[in-house]
């Protein structure tokens, strides 16, 4: 995958990429906004928020962002900084002049955390980040942890409809970028919301970051599908009213 990534177009700085990715409204309601970013594990995308957005009984308004590099067409980040500055730019724009909450599903929290870095150097600083039972393998445990998760995905893609060429290549891109982040501090206050059931991951922790935990009975598939009205319970109770 790794080397299926050179053969892409890429880009260097958030200027040169053309095609700025656009938030997909997931669901209508009231601040804060919820901006959620996926996974870069292929077949992930803002499809997988859909069910979550729909949980929730106060129904906060919920924008999901595409990954550089995930659609067919799209360009992929060559270096981490830049992903990271595409990713803060579309997220003030789904948020526009309102408050805002990142959400970031398995490593997605790695880049809603990032994200959140970043905006808070720009004077935007989010008003709190989720991560939905986001781990951290070391370095050398990377790769069997994407291949897990990878497994996990075409399971249940059922049909094969998710998976395409370019988002392996995208998956293979992000991964090498991955090298280059260094998590740095955020003020913002961050809740994890940790799967129970850990099946294989449970030799991978979840990124000891967040403020608040709390566990909620699903696995990491399940989290954001069938066991979706429990996490957005828990998101729910923790975001400020």
């Amino acid at each position: 995958m790794r080397a299926a990534a050179t053969r892409r177009r890429g880009f260097a700085t958030a200027a040169q990429l053309v095609q700025q990715p656009r938030p997909r409204l997931v669901s209508e309601g009231e601040p804060p906004v919820l901006i959620c970013l996926p996974s870069f594990v292929a077949g992930s995308g803002a499809h997988q928020f859909a069910r979550l957005a729909t949980c929730f009984v106060r129904r906060p308004q919920a924008s999901a962002l595409v990954l550089p590099g995930f659609e067919a067409a799209g360009a992929i980040p060559a270096r981490w900084d830049a992903a990271i500055a595409v990713l803060a730019a579309a997220t003030r724009s789904a948020a526009a002049d309102n408050p805002f909450v990142l959400v970031g599903y398995s490593v997605g929290g790695i880049l809603a955390h990032a994200v959140a870095q970043l905006l808070a150097e720009f004077g935007r600083p989010a008003t709190g980040i989720v991560m939905v039972d986001t781990v951290n393998p070391e370095p050398a445990d990377r790769e069997s942890a994407f291949a897990w998760a990878l497994g996990g995905v075409l399971d249940r893609d059922v049909g094969g409809r998710l998976v395409s060429d370019s988002n392996l290549s995208a998956m293979g891109a992000y991964l090498g970028l991955l090298d280059e982040w260094e998590p740095g501090p955020v003020t913002a206050p961050t809740l994890m919301v940790r799967a129970r059931r850990r099946s294989v991951v449970a030799d991978w922790p979840t990124w000891d970051v967040a403020d608040t935990v709390v566990e909620v009975p699903a696995d990491h598939f399940s989290i954001l599908a069938e066991d979706s009205p429990a996490t957005a319970r828990a998101i729910e109770d923790w975001l400020p009213r």
